[in-house]
Order: structure tokens, then C-alpha cells, then sequence
């Protein structure tokens, strides 16, 4: 008796179970069934992932007990406010370990001795937190444990209660002390950035190449470049740039003469085109630098107003601005209430002490009008009628 064979779609789904439960494996019961853990796709390559996206943990403590294997650490939308210290543990080593996504908890604290056993991450993504690195929160050597690491991701990662200028400066003594010789981009857009006070913010780190400082608020680029050796790209899309200074475009020229294929994004920006633009738009013309898309790039403003939308490279006609008539107007009216003020001022003191300077100026008065009978006796004696 013949048995009857399976349909060939029987042999597809016992495949596609055998690879699914092979692959599947549970997360240690730390994790609460909140987790998954497993092989998956992640940026094109299979990895194997843990990854807790959205799953309310208000504290890290089920990181300590991480699988073994694990290659990257997808742990996003919690509310951790401090992470702790040795956040996966003091024994792992996790020698696959080499991404660790913590976007979006809410972190505002670092330990110095949060990270330990991430000796082989190549990639830390912090954005979208609240994270406060001045005063007492200082901790210079928060990412020395990664001396592999070559991509830091600090989108939107500070808190707005903060100066820009502040967390930058504690952000270069982090650089230093954490000694990130092999860090090759670091992105800081989206943080309300309107000036860099350390010009030698990146100086320290010498195999950077990418600078991401999109979406800020940077109205000029007044940080040094000429320090940074490998420096490939420089991104300043949408930020508040008008112009660039002589300074800054002479920084730029000398790239290429140092070897270096440089490209420059400035899209975005709301040039002004008037007379002080006309340096810049000569070295766009010229420069050997990689500036992208700069045939596209177009005045917010300029003078004449024709110059308004037009792209820069079709500005052949600039003109000096007058100052407008409401500032001379605004300048006029704040003198005259000065003024104003001031006269008020000089009557008040002079009503509050009119009873001495009343007494004065009699006694004064009196003094010249006596000196002055007397003298007129003396020069004009009167003749005595003499009786015989």
C-alpha cells in the first residue's frame, strides 16, 4: 500500500517553522516578556538583538542579564532617568556586543561607571534625551570604556535647560578624558546650538571625519577644522548662517591644500544677499571644496529686494543696505524719553531744596545790590550845606 505524499507546501511550512523556532530564543526572565530576543535583520545584516522598544522599564536592571551573544541592544521609550552604574553587569564581557540604542528614555544622568564590558561597540546612539553633563553631572570619562566606539549619536540629547555653550565645553573635556581615538563621527543636530565658545571642541579626537551639526541655530562656523586631520564632511543644513566670514572661508580654503576632499552642506540656510555677501559668493564660484548642492542654495534676503528667492548663483548684482527709517525712529524716541527723564529729574531735586536755594539766592542778592550802594557813596560824595 502506497502512502500518499505531503503536498509541497507541507514542506514549506515545516521550514519556515524549524528556521523560525531555531532562530527564536527567549529573553532571560528578567526581561518580564516585555523583550525580544533573537536573530533579525538590522541595517541589512542579521544580528542578534534584544530589543526592548516602548516597554515602559523604569529602570535598567534587566540589562545585567543580557544573552551572552547578544550583538546589538535596542533598548528605546523607557523612563530612565539615571542610569546606574555597570548598567549590563560586572562579569560579561559581551565580545559581540557592538551597537547599544538608547533613544528616548528620558536620560538625564550618566555615571562615570555606567558602561563597562562594551569594549567592541562600534556604534552609541543617545538621542532624543534630556541629558545634563555641567555643574555636579560632570563626568569626563563617561565613554572612556569604549575604545572601539566610531560613531556617537547625540541627536536632541540635551537637556534645553542648559546653554548650548556649556554642555559643548563639558562635551570636549568628555572627548579628552574619554580618549576616543577611534571615533569617526559624532552627530549633535537638533540642539539648539547658536555658537561653539571651544573652538578646539573636536581637536581631540583624531580619527573624526563626519561633523553633524544640522538643524541648529549656528550663524557662523567658528570652531577650528584645520586640528581635525581625516575630516571628510561637515553638515550645517538648515541652521541660521547669513553669511560666512572672510575667517571662516580662508579655514576652508586650506583644507584641500592639506590633501583633503572636504564636503561642505550649507543647505538650507537663509542667506542674505547684499554687499557683505559678495565674498562668499565669489568662493563658491571658486573653491575646490565639495559644497553640496550649491547650485540650489538661495536668498531668505538681500539687496536689492530683487535678489529675494533668487538662487546665489544667479545673484550678480548686490548693493549695500540703509539702516531702516524705524530704527533711527526707535533710537530718536528713546533719547527724547531719556531726556525726558532726566529734566524731570534736575525739577524734582530742584522743588525738594527750593527753600535753601531761595535763601541763598536772596543773601546773594542782597550782598551784590549793598556792595554795589557803597560804592556808589564812595565815588559820589555828597556836598554839605554850610550855614555862615
Amino acid at each position: 500500500m502506497c502512502s500518499k505524499k505531503p503536498a509541497p507546501f507541507i514542506y514549506v511550512f515545516l521550514i519556515m517553522t524549524i528556521i523560525k523556532f531555531s532562530s527564536a530564543v527567549t529573553c532571560p526572565p528578567d526581561f518580564g516578556d516585555r523583550c525580544i530576543c533573537g536573530k533579525a535583520n538590522y541595517n541589512g545584516k542579521p544580528r542578534f538583538l534584544v530589543n526592548c522598544t516602548n516597554t515602559q522599564f523604569n529602570d535598567a536592571a534587566m540589562l545585567e542579564k543580557l544573552p551572552i551573544q547578544t550583538e546589538v541592544v535596542i533598548f528605546t521609550g523607557n523612563n530612565i532617568t539615571s542610569m546606574p552604574w555597570n548598567v549590563f553587569g560586572k562579569m560579561n564581557d559581551y565580545p559581540d556586543l557592538e551597537v547599544i540604542d538608547m533613544t528616548n528614555n528620558n536620560i538625564k544622568e550618566i555615571k562615570g561607571k555606567t558602561y563597562h564590558h562594551v569594549r567592541n561597540v562600534k556604534t552609541l546612539i543617545l538621542n532624543h534625551n534630556q541629558l545634563n553633563i555641567t555643574g555636579d553631572k560632570t563626568h569626563p570619562r563617561i565613554f572612556s570604556n569604549f575604545v572601539n566606539l566610531e560613531s556617537l549619536h547625540l541627536t536632541n540629547a540635551f537637556s534645553e535647560s542648559v546653554d548650548s555653550k556649556e554642555y559643548l565645553v563639558a562635551l570636549e573635556q568628555i572627548f579628552v578624558g574619554s580618549n576616543l581615538t577611534k571615533l569617526s563621527k559624532v552627530h549633535l543636530e537638533q540642539n539648539e546650538i547658536w555658537s561653539i565658545k571651544n573652538p578646539n571642541i573636536f581637536c581631540s579626537l583624531p580619527s573624526l571625519m563626519d561633523i553633524q551639526l544640522g538643524d541648529n541655530n549656528i550663524s557662523e562656523m567658528n570652531f577650528n577644522v584645520g586640528c581635525i586631520q581625516n575630516l571628510r564632511f561637515i553638515d550645517l543644513r538648515n541652521n541660521k548662517i547669513h553669511n560666512l566670514s572672510n575667517n571662516t572661508l580662508s579655514k576652508f580654503e586650506e583644507l584641500p591644500e592639506q590633501g583633503l576632499g572636504v564636503k561642505l552642506d550649507l543647505m538650507g540656510n537663509p542667506f542674505i544677499c547684499d554687499c557683505q555677501i559678495a565674498d562668499l559668493l565669489n568662493w563658491l564660484r571658486t573653491t575646490k571644496v565639495d559644497v553640496l548642492e550649491k547650485e540650489s542654495y538661495s536668498c531668505y534676503d538681500g539687496f536689492p529686494v530683487s535678489n529675494i528667492n533668487q538662487q546665489l548663483y544667479n545673484v550678480h548684482q548686490i548693493q549695500c543696505a540703509y539702516a531702516p527709517k524705524q530704527e533711527y525712529q526707535g533710537t530718536t524716541v528713546l533719547l527724547g524719553i531719556l531726556l525726558f527723564l532726566m529734566t524731570s529729574l534736575i525739577l524734582i531735586i530742584g522743588y525738594m531744596n527750593f527753600t535753601n536755594v531761595r535763601a541763598r539766592t536772596v543773601a546773594l542778592w542782597e550782598k551784590v545790590f549793598h556792595r554795589g550802594q557803597y560804592t556808589h557813596i564812595l565815588s559820589k560824595p555828597e556836598e554839605q550845606e554850610v550855614h555862615v
